[in-house]
């Protein structure tokens, strides 16, 4: 799906969680490392089996909690049930004290930049887009840890705006969020873009203020005839819709 207009586009938006950043070297890796360190030793493969439930637990809460990014508090609090959930079937029953003090700790560990690595597209991108004059910004569900993560990694650089939802208290896809990240660019809908990696978060929380959004599946788990937005597989793709490439 080929965007209209493209030299009329002067703002682009991006998610930062699997559109910018990963985890580094992965989740499970990490986890196995944090309890090695704590004296649970557990194996790899088990932890990568337990993503699959992770992964059901992640979007059952996300789905009953809508303001659960919208605080630190609330975000911390999710993380340590996340993490304790995970890692239950490896520490001994009732043991709660236990699985908080890895959830703890882990949860921290994520708050590091040295958690997190750049994908290798986003460099380039932002470059020729910084150089051509683009504003630039981010609209992230996060806690207040990824202000010093893009620090570290030196892409704050890049952004002239960056809207974190555990500063500014409204979550993805609220309307007042994508609002607000329109009043702080001074930029209108009509001109902007923003890209991201969920459907109902990104895709739809721009559409609702009219700006068109991107979605990014890095996996290439979706195909062009079965989404109604447009499409990419790496954010080299978005120079193409610009056609800056």
């Amino acid at each position: 799906m080929p965007l209209e207009q493209p030299q009329s586009i002067r703002t682009i938006f991006f998610d930062a969680g699997f559109t910018l950043l990963y985890p580094h070297p992965s989740t499970p890796e990490i986890c196995q490392r944090i309890c090695q360190q704590l004296d649970l030793h557990i194996h790899l493969d088990a932890l990568q089996e337990r993503m699959v439930e992770a992964d059901d637990f992640f979007f059952r809460q996300s789905r009953q909690e809508r303001h659960l990014w919208a605080s630190e508090e609330a975000i911390n609090a999710f993380w340590l049930d996340y993490y304790m959930n995970f890692l239950r079937p490896f520490v001994e029953e009732h043991d709660e004290p236990r699985l908080y003090q890895l959830a703890r700790r882990i949860t921290q560990e994520f708050e590091q930049h040295t958690s997190w690595q750049i994908f290798p597209d986003v460099l380039p991108t932002l470059e020729v887009l910084k150089a051509r004059k683009y504003t630039l910004g981010i609209i992230s569900d996060w806690g207040i840890s990824l202000g010093r993560i893009l620090h570290e990694h030196h892409l704050n650089r890049y952004f002239d705006h960056m809207l974190v939802s555990a500063l500014t208290r409204q979550a993805k896809p609220s309307p007042a969020l994508y609002e607000r990240a329109l009043a702080r660019a001074n930029s209108i809908a009509d001109y902007s873009l923003h890209v991201g990696d969920s459907y109902i978060l990104d895709v739809l929380g721009a559409r609702s203020v009219g700006i068109t959004p991107i979605l990014l599946d890095r996996r290439r788990h979706l195909q062009e005839n079965n989404v109604d937005c447009i499409l990419i597989h790496s954010l080299t793709d978005l120079l193409e819709l610009l056609e800056i490439s």
